[in-house]
């Protein structure tokens, strides 16, 4: 397993309405509320359940349940943010960010 592995790479922009939605790219889960670390926590505490879940209750279907990328429309916009903020650092619509992958070390 490589570093890389452990991270989850994020999305998060802002509608048209104010609000903001944010997605976990590596497992397709997806988080709405009214600011930017609102749905940050949101999507963190969605990845850490379903990931519990897949592990303790699902371990037979672990594999197919982890990576569950989404849609290829949602990598095209995160990868356009990163390519924007690199150019522009005030874009603040935009946000992509990385997760570590939330687990507990069995002991």
């Amino acid at each position: 397993m490589k570093i890389d592995d452990l991270i989850l790479r994020c999305y998060a922009e802002q509608d048209t309405d104010g609000t903001w939605f944010a997605i976990c790219l590596d497992l397709n889960l997806y988080a709405r509320g009214d600011s930017f670390e609102e749905v940050r926590v949101k999507l963190n505490k969605l990845t850490t359940c379903y990931l519990k879940e897949a592990y303790e209750r699902d371990s037979v279907y672990f594999s197919d349940l982890i990576p569950r990328r989404a849609p290829a429309y949602f990598w095209a916009r995160y990868y356009l943010a990163k390519c924007f903020k690199m150019i522009h650092r005030s874009l603040a619509s935009k946000q992509d960010f990385n997760m570590p992958l939330p687990f507990v070390p069995a002991f």
